[in-house]
Parts: structure tokens; C-alpha cells; sequence
């Protein structure tokens, strides 16, 4: 996934060589997950599907789809994941592919049959999870720890879950620090945050320069080029991390109108704007620590 993890939990006294296990086991199952999905690795699942035109996916894949169609129609085509045509266009390649054509399908010419678990497409519509992966993976861990700790927090990349408290800190939460794209060392708010996940999107972790333009990640599908945002980043808390990650990045591709839908949808966000001005909204207030 191309991004740094963290696992952090909490175990009585003494319980440490008990406790190891499950936690390598978290860690296995995230590198498991990237293997399957990664669109830089040739001839995984991911791989295979974009090349296709009709394929039986497994029960994981097929619910991470099932879960992209959604957001893609709640979204109204904002959060798009058959962006990988316009993400290699722009200069971040990844596997090999033997599609040559420049032609992309369009999201919503896939089917997904519940009874078979099978996809249909056109051969020409890939797709990249980068928009919806790391936030499924997370939530898989989450569920995975919650069934032998109470209180730990899993990281990656910023996309994070929490459940329970940080006991040994001696805190009833989980202190989250949203960093300030343009100093690394002020930080734009701090997160108390208990059986919620919070997720960033930015243009300020991956980018690289095209014949002299900088590119990034996020490619707004109305375009089909990297984000011409009004904002550096956009942090948004939610009950499950795939919805965070996910939102976060709809608001940040939205532009100004984003302000809008996160108050339409209710959802809690805060906005770094270009010249660096921090807005948080109404309901992302209550979990902001504010000093006394």
C-alpha cells in the first residue's frame, strides 16, 4: 500500500507473549490484503479483473466492489475508482497492463451479480483501489483486534480506526494530531476521537512533476487529471474508516462545493485550505480538543 502501519494496543500487565500473536497476525493480514489488491503487483486479483470482462470474484473483492458502487452513486461519481487509465496518463504507472487502448469504461458499466459473486464490465474499464483499500483493510483489522483487545488503534497512512481509550496514557480517547500541510510542526487540530476512524486526503504525500506540472494521486474524474483542488487536505471523521477515507477524498476532488456536501451529509470535516486557513465545521467541533 505504500505507506507506513501502525498497530497500537493496549494488554494487561504480563500478557505480552500471549498478545504478540494476534498482533502479527494484523500485520499479516494487511500485507495478505496488499498482495491481493495492489495494482503495482503483475497477476494478483486486481490484475486479473482489469484485464477481464466477465470473472467470478472472491467474497472479499466482490464486497469491496459491491461497496465502491455505492459511494460511486452516492457521490454522484465524485469517489470513481476506474480512474487507473487517467492515474497512469498523469504519470503514476503500475503494473505492466496489455491494454493499450486509451479508452476508459465508465464505473457504472459494472455488474455484479450477488448470486454468482461475478463481474461484467467492458475489458477497457480498470480499476485502482487507492481510494477505498486501505480504509477496507483497516476496518478488516479493526474487527479482527476488537475479538481479543478492548482498547488499541490501527494506522495506515493516516487512515486510522480507534476503539477504546489510550488507558496508559490515562485518557478516555485517543489523541489524533491532524498535521498542517505547510508546517510540519504546528498541527491544524487534535483529535479525541473512541470507536471512530478518521482519514486524510491531500495532495501533499504523493505528487511528482509531468513536463513541468505537478501532479498528484487524486484525480478528479470529472477532468481526468489530478485535482485542481481549493484545499491541501481534507480530514474527515466517521464511524468505519472505509467511509472516512473514502469522503475525505470526495470533499477534497469537490473543491468548495465540498464545505457544502459535508454539511448536507452531516459529516464531520475539517478543510486546510491553499493559503493554509484551517475551517472545521459544526460537526467535527465536538471531537477538537480545545484547550481551557
Amino acid at each position: 500500500m505504500n505507506t507506513d502501519v501502525l498497530c497500537e494496543v493496549l494488554f494487561p500487565v504480563g500478557q505480552e507473549a500471549q498478545s504478540t500473536p494476534f498482533l502479527e497476525e494484523a500485520f499479516t493480514l494487511m500485507r495478505s490484503f496488499e498482495q491481493r489488491y495492489s495494482r503495482f503487483i503483475a497477476g494478483n486479483e486486481l490484475f486479473v479483473f482489469n484485464q477481464s470482462e466477465e470473472k467470478v470474484l472472491s467474497p472479499e473483492f466482490f464486497d469491496i466492489l459491491t461497496q465502491a458502487k455505492h459511494y460511486y452513486e452516492f457521490t454522484d461519481g465524485l469517489f470513481d475508482p476506474s480512474i487507473l487509465p487517467a492515474l497512469e496518463k498523469e504519470g503514476y504507472h503500475g503494473a505492466t497492463t496489455t491494454i493499450n487502448s486509451e479508452e476508459k469504461g465508465v464505473f457504472s458499466e459494472l455488474h455484479l451479480d450477488p448470486q454468482t459473486r461475478t463481474a461484467t464490465k467492458p475489458r477497457n474499464l480498470r480499476i485502482d483501489l487507492g481510494g477505498i483499500g486501505k480504509g477496507y483493510i483497516v476496518d478488516r483489522v479493526a474487527s479482527f483486534l476488537a475479538q481479543h483487545f478492548e482498547h488499541f488503534l490501527v494506522d495506515a497512512g493516516g487512515d486510522i480506526a480507534t476503539k477504546g481509550s489510550n488507558m496508559c496514557e490515562g485518557y478516555p480517547y485517543w489523541a489524533i494530531e491532524v498535521e498542517h500541510p505547510l508546517n510540519k510542526e504546528e498541527s491544524a487540530a487534535l483529535l479525541l476521537l473512541s470507536d471512530k476512524a478518521v482519514a486524510t486526503s491531500g495532495r501533499n504525500r504523493r505528487h511528482w512533476l509531468k513536463e513541468g506540472q505537478e501532479k498528484h494521486h487524486i484525480i478528479d474524474p470529472r477532468t481526468q487529471k489530478s485535482a485542481t483542488s481549493a484545499f491541501l487536505s481534507v480530514t474527515v471523521v466517521a464511524e468505519n474508516t472505509l467511509s472516512a477515507d473514502i469522503l475525505a477524498k470526495t470533499l477534497f476532488i469537490a473543491g468548495p462545493e465540498g464545505l457544502l456536501l459535508a454539511e448536507q451529509w452531516r459529516v464531520p470535516a475539517l478543510f486546510i485550505e491553499n493559503s493554509g486557513k484551517v475551517t472545521r465545521n459544526q460537526y467535527i467541533e465536538k471531537y477538537v480538543w480545545k484547550a481551557l
